[in-house]
């Protein structure tokens, strides 16, 4: 009973984080896109010139994340999906006999959680360091500003986050219409309302402000809690089936006895709650692929011009030796050598 309690927790809470994931990585791209709704502010004075290398720093963390890291964070969805998949094409009996590959595999997911979630995590770094920038900006600019503050304090006491992500995202130039469509979508917010509030206000400078510090991090960071869920989950199961076979549960054995039976017991119930919660997992990774094209989009419709094109793969470069040092050589797994590590640009 214990068993099946702990595993259907863990996947309950895993499969409520992976519905946020399709959620949360379309408000990082419209962030990410709404910087460049409007071409770059004439450099007319040290302000303009501010905001321009802040977009662009932050066009180079957009170029990290849909060039090194959301490959990662697709197998990542892709690895659940056929995870969940081979409990539900897979009876029981058949199951355990596969139970020693079946936790080396759950260790090999679980260490490629913890190190997307360390890639993840370094975005973030990069993105809180722009935060402050953006404040400072927004400051400098009280005056002009101001309308697009009193918006930003009625966003704020919205009735929930996501509605607060709805309403900054409408209210930006340009890429209003295209969030509009989305969380009517998702149903969270009103199309007629996120029309009357497609103004300039605080222009680009509020926008910015809007960006980094009222969506882009908060949709970063709750990806990171998908992560860290996942890495979770798999952990509890290692230890549950490890913990299972320290008892004697030797899956090649012939069940003989009442006792084998009952000892058996939290091996069946895992799988049994494995299975039934499959098809819901399986479907919320498939909303995530059927995001992922606007995504990309979205990703793509940022200007590449002037950047430095070395940005990406020094970034990587910098994360694969981080990755190598966290690990000593052969406790990395293939999945994270061949996913990650041997990645190329």
């Amino acid at each position: 009973m214990a068993a099946s309690i702990s595993t259907e927790r863990e996947i309950m809470g895993l499969a409520t984080q992976l519905r946020s994931i399709p959620e949360n990585l379309r408000i990082f791209s419209l962030n990410m896109r709404s910087l460049y709704a409007e071409n770059a502010i004439g450099t007319l004075s040290e302000t303009d010139v501010e905001f321009n290398e802040l977009r662009d720093d932050i066009r180079n963390d957009s170029l990290v994340y849909v060039k090194a890291v959301l490959p990662a964070t697709t197998v990542f969805v892709r690895m659940i999906r056929s995870f969940f998949g081979e409990y539900k094409a897979t009876e029981f009996d058949e199951w355990k006999k596969c139970l020693v590959d079946e936790i080396e595999e759950m260790k090999g997911y679980r260490q490629f959680c913890e190190v997307l979630l360390f890639m993840h995590e370094k975005v973030m770094k990069g993105l809180k360091k722009k935060e402050y920038q953006a404040d400072k900006l927004v400051k400098k600019l009280a005056a002009t500003s101001k309308e697009f503050e009193m918006k930003m304090e009625e966003m704020t006491e919205a009735a929930s986050l996501k509605e607060k992500y709805a309403a900054i995202l409408t209210f930006l130039p340009k890429v209003g219409p295209i969030a509009a469509a989305f969380f009517q979508l998702y149903g969270e917010y009103n199309r007629s309302s996120a029309v009357a509030h497609q103004r300039e206000a605080g222009g680009l400078y509020g926008a910015a402000s809007a960006v980094v510090n009222g969506t882009l991090i908060p949709a970063l960071a709750a990806f990171l809690d998908v992560l860290r869920a996942s890495s979770s989950f798999f952990s509890v199961q290692v230890n549950l089936l490890i913990l299972c076979q320290e008892k004697g549960l030797d899956s090649q054995k012939e069940i003989d006895s009442a006792e084998d039976i009952n000892r058996e017991e939290p091996m069946e119930t895992h799988h049994k709650v494995m299975r039934n919660w499959a098809g819901e997992i399986e479907a919320n990774c498939d909303i995530f692929f059927a995001v992922l094209p606007n995504v990309r989009t979205d990703f793509e419709a940022i200007p590449e011009e002037g950047t430095d094109t070395n940005v990406v793969q020094a970034w990587l470069d910098e994360t694969k030796r981080e990755i190598q040092q966290m690990h000593r050589e052969g406790q990395l797994t293939k999945l994270v050598q061949s996913k990650i590590l041997d990645l190329k640009l």
